[in-house]
């Protein structure tokens, strides 16, 4: 489950979307901070993973963010800001870095890749 009271405080812009972040499950979500009026970014972060009351959550500021594609291996948030532009951006040093690709939208129909011994058509042969 995800927290209840992830919404404390705050006015959502965008549905929030779950992600692995620094090797755990986490839910992102943008939006106002209700007590500041400001963007921010939430990212509530479940440190052990299946126990419901171990869900933490941590703020960013975070303006213009059009649309979120996801989380890096480095653990850097992938957005489009409002001008069109993908951005990396690091929640922990608060480092954006524009990564000069316009309209990405692609982005979504990308997918990872995860190697495995498993045959996709066929049984393993012993």
């Amino acid at each position: 489950m995800i927290p209840r009271n992830y919404l404390d405080g705050f006015s959502p812009q965008t549905l929030g979307q779950l992600v692995v972040f620094k090797g755990s499950l986490a839910l992102v979500c943008f939006g106002k901070d209700l007590n500041e009026e400001s963007d921010i970014c939430c990212i509530w972060v479940m440190r052990e993973y299946g126990v419901v009351e171990s869900w933490t959550r941590s703020t960013v500021p975070l303006n213009n963010v059009e649309r979120f594609f996801g989380s890096t291996d480095t653990d850097e948030l992938l957005i489009e800001t409002q001008d069109g532009q993908l951005v990396s951006f690091d929640p922990d040093s608060l480092n954006a870095n524009s990564l000069e690709i316009r309209s990405p939208g692609w982005l979504f129909s990308t997918t990872d890749f995860m190697e495995s011994l498993v045959l996709v058509d066929g049984e393993n042969q012993d």
